[in-house]
């Protein structure tokens, strides 16, 4: 019975963590994982956040207001790594190759472009890239 109790904890205690690796998904070389910023989202992405090297943050208008539903590109500049989707929530965590890449970023009918370079063991950079859009 007491064993029983502790592999019952023990499987619950790991189920956060489980989920957590779940949420990654891969495509060509790149990994992303897209949340919201409620409690429980910014709480699993604090944790993923160091396995990440670049950080995404969709926002609209004056005040950025945070946005999802935006389409993502993230194209390497040698064309061997590619992803592109459909943004579920305003921050995306990436998981990038080293080399250079352009990210698209379109939302309705604008369209916004930036360059990352990712270099070995380092973050893309410690500010998130942030795409602004006009409010719909």
């Amino acid at each position: 019975m007491k064993f029983t109790r502790h592999l019952l904890c023990a499987s619950l205690l790991c189920t956060p963590v489980l989920a957590l690796a779940d949420d990654w998904v891969s495509e060509q070389g790149i990994a992303h994982w897209c949340a919201g910023v409620g409690d429980e989202s910014r709480a699993q992405m604090v944790g993923a956040e160091g396995a990440s090297n670049a950080q995404l943050v969709l926002t609209s208008g004056p005040e950025r207001g945070y946005l999802s539903d935006v389409q993502l590109t993230v194209r390497s500049a040698d064309k061997q790594h590619s992803a592109s989707w459909q943004a579920q929530g305003p921050i995306c965590l990436l998981k990038l190759p080293q080399g250079s890449y352009t990210v698209d970023a379109t939302y309705g009918d604008e369209h916004r472009t930036t360059a990352l370079n990712v270099k070995p063991g380092k973050a893309a950079g410690k500010q998130p890239v942030i795409f602004n859009f006009k409010p719909s």
